[in-house]
């Protein structure tokens, strides 16, 4: 659809109505309000990201220490499943001797 400039109403004159300029500062006032706003969001966020590392880092050292631990319990596990197994081998040997002993009198 075109339309004829002269059936475009100009309003310019009216009164009330907002100049080009005002409309232009209006809006620059807007973007700088939108741009004050991005910049204290950008902040907490920068703030959020501060303290997620520090989390993560405190975290980490702690899993760390979990992790030596439960290498040290598997450690002292597996010492002392090698002793069960030759304390029961050590049983088994001794019950055989007694059956032994007992099946020659």
């Amino acid at each position: 659809m075109i339309v004829d400039p002269y059936e475009i109403e100009d309003t310019n004159d009216w009164l009330g109505s907002p100049t080009s300029l005002e409309t232009v500062k209006h809006y620059a006032s807007m973007l700088e309000e939108d741009v004050q706003d991005l910049k204290r969001q950008l902040q907490a966020a920068k703030e959020n990201i501060s303290t997620l590392v520090e989390m993560n880092d405190r975290l980490s050292i702690e899993l760390q220490k979990k992790l030596a631990w439960v290498a040290n319990l598997e450690a002292e596990s597996t010492d002392q499943l090698f002793k069960i197994r030759s304390l029961t081998l050590i049983l088994d040997q001794k019950e055989r001797i007694i059956r032994e002993l007992q099946a020659g009198s």
